[in-house]
């Protein structure tokens, strides 16, 4: 498999991780060696002061001195007495030997001895070193230490990475019961939430693949009836030759209802696209345009639609008018469809916050309270004797219209019969 982020994140990380450590070692060997500087700087000072104190006081008082003087410092002085044969002896340490000297003085003690003071070079300062000439202890552990935290680095971040392109090549195979969150949530940071939002893209998804198999088989079923009715008036016509009149006039019927049909679904297909042009628009015009084409419906019925708006700031609404004149118009046809004569449907505006509400009541039959959220899905339409004209597509149509402006609509029953429908949308507010 093709792991190249992978490797590009272990290299990257093992090479700066071993880079740092270098650079550290380096900074620590400077430092080192400053110290080291600084410390041999001021031994010449010391040699002088003790060759001084061997000159005043006598090899006694002098080891006496030297015995209190730091380890660091005794292991680099040295004072040998000098012998008439060239034989010198450190009598700190009792051997015979010829080292390198750094800073030497020669002193004369009380009774005439002579004596060789000085300091010698530290054989073991490491901090000689070249830069980049570490020991092979500190340079295998820089190596190993790098190599362990940058695999661990990238096997933890190249996980989610793996998790999300298996969980999009299951979902691109169809399979949207994949889900990734609960693998992810122990992170706690921005790839656990990109888990989040990866579940909720799939669940989006299966939704809105159920809905068109939904809606498909909803179609389906809706276009057989009238399309059963058609071919039964043609065999029937064809079958009785003067009845062809009646077959006829039985086509054109069942014609005409296909053809609202498919308007209908054309309409709510639209609404689904979600393709709005935005502009602005006054609501509360709008609604009275709306009105004055219902009541001309209406009255035939004895039915009466009348508007009440209460006080508002203003109800200036950015989006697609015709949209939303089509969706009050549905919510309104189907109060007038549901009310009989004499009774009126009531619409009303008002201001809620930053949203403008309107509502439409009437005094039909109701829905009961169970089946009150299901009116706004397609094809679903309430048993009623006033049923007759719809497909159950209204509803749906104004449902995906208010939502696809940022609104929300519910439908509620009413006290004393009847059913409210409530629509509310926001109002466009100007920036500060």
């Amino acid at each position: 498999m093709n792991r190249r982020l992978f490797w590009k994140i272990l290299i990257i990380f093992w090479v700066i991780f071993y880079l740092t450590f270098q650079l550290t070692w380096i900074a620590f060997s400077i430092y080192a060696e400053n110290k080291n500087q600084r410390f041999l700087n001021h031994m010449p000072t010391k040699v002088d002061m003790i060759a001084q104190l061997l000159h005043v006081a006598g090899e006694d008082e002098t080891l006496n001195f030297i015995a209190h003087l730091p380890e660091q410092e005794r292991a680099l002085l040295s004072i040998k007495l000098v012998s008439p044969i060239n034989e010198q002896v450190n009598i700190l340490t009792d051997e015979l030997e010829t080292p390198t000297y750094v800073y030497q003085r020669m002193a004369a003690a009380p009774d005439g001895t002579l004596y060789s003071v000085s300091f010698k070079e530290d054989k073991d300062d490491h901090t000689k070193k070249t830069l980049f000439n570490m020991p092979m202890p500190i340079v295998l552990m820089g190596i190993f230490v790098g190599l362990v935290f940058s695999l661990f680095l990238a096997w933890n971040l190249t996980r989610p990475m793996r998790l999300l392109r298996q969980g999009f090549f299951r979902v691109s195979q169809g399979d949207l019961s994949v889900r990734l969150f609960n693998k992810l949530k122990p992170r706690r940071d921005e790839l656990s939430e990109l888990g989040k939002d990866f579940d909720m893209m799939v669940e989006q998804l299966n939704i809105l693949i159920s809905d068109r198999q939904s809606l498909l088989h909803d179609v389906s079923h809706e276009l057989r009836t009238p399309l059963a009715r058609l071919q039964l008036a043609i065999g029937l016509a064809q079958q009785n030759k003067q009845n062809i009149d009646t077959a006829l006039a039985r086509i054109e019927l069942e014609s005409q209802r296909l053809d609202q049909l498919i308007g209908e679904i054309l309409n709510y297909s639209r609404a689904e696209m979600n393709n709005r042009t935005d502009e602005y628009f006054d609501l509360k015009d709008l609604i009275s345009v709306v009105i004055n084409d219902a009541n001309y419906e209406a009255n035939h019925q004895l039915i009466d639609v009348h508007f009440i708006s209460s006080p508002i700031t203003h109800s200036i609404v950015k989006g697609n008018s015709e949209q939303i004149r089509r969706a009050i118009e549905n919510i309104i046809r189907n109060a007038i469809r549901f009310s009989q004569a004499g009774q009126a449907v009531e619409v009303s505006l008002k201001e809620t916050g930053k949203y403008l509400q309107i509502e439409v009541k009437d005094r039909g039959p109701g829905v009961e309270a169970n089946k009150l959220s299901s009116i706004f899905e397609p094809f679903v339409r309430i048993q009623s004797p006033q049923l007759g004209k719809g497909y159950g597509l209204g509803l749906a149509i104004a449902r995906k219209t208010v939502i696809m402006h940022n609104g929300t609509i519910q439908a509620t029953n009413r006290d004393g019969g009847g059913l409210i429908v409530t629509i509310s949308l926001p109002y466009w507010r100007k920036l500060q």
